[in-house]
């Protein structure tokens, strides 16, 4: 949580200075997502969730900005249950996350998106058709995260966002001695996000 926090404390400053207040614009984030880790054994985004929050924007000029957002969104991952035994598995991590974008509007009505996100574990937990799982390696308190986005303006007020996001530092790490090369150290959270954002 105290990451977060450093993080709007950082990003804010960068954001007011020397701007006035015809450059600012906010407004709220709802939307749902699908969502995988890999490294479970297991494919396909198969867990939903919802996000929502708050943005604020910082236009730069006609052509860019930059959005800071404060996100609630539920991420993790599940099989379905199987016809043969009833075994099912699921993982529910659900996170406050603060991600920074920067924007290049390449029309009135289309926006592109890239940035980073820093993210706190506020929840987590996993289980299977006979319970909780225990004697697993615990999940990261923190989550660093890329984010690629495409928004479609509709009007001043509404627009809907597309965006993938593909961790960057592993959300737990492999179980046991399990032999890992660098790029390769563990369990990375992947979602793809159907938002509709209302500015102010």
């Amino acid at each position: 949580m105290r990451i977060v926090i450093l993080s709007l404390l950082l990003f804010s400053t960068v954001f007011i200075s020397g701007a006035g207040a015809q450059d600012f614009n906010g407004g709220l984030r709802l939307g749902m997502c699908a969502s995988q880790v890999s490294g479970d054994n297991l494919s396909g985004y198969d867990k939903a969730g919802i996000l929502g929050g708050a943005y604020v924007n910082r236009s730069f000029s006609e052509k860019i900005s930059v959005q800071m957002e404060m996100i609630f969104i539920q991420k993790g991952s599940r099989s379905t249950v199987s016809k043969i035994d009833n075994s099912y598995y699921r993982m529910r991590l659900h996170y406050l996350e603060v991600p920074l974008l920067f924007q290049f509007h390449a029309g009135k009505k289309i926006v592109l998106e890239a940035g980073v996100s820093v993210g706190t574990l506020i929840f987590s937990e996993e289980n299977n058709q006979l319970g909780p799982i225990s004697g697993t390696p615990p999940f990261k308190k923190m989550e660093i995260a890329s984010q690629l986005g495409l928004q479609f303006v509709f009007s001043d007020n509404w627009a809907v966002d597309l965006r993938y996001s593909g961790s960057l530092t592993p959300v737990r790490p492999f179980e046991g001695s399990y032999n890992y090369n660098y790029f390769d150290q563990g369990q990375y959270n992947s979602t793809l996000q159907l938002s509709l954002e209302y500015t102010f």
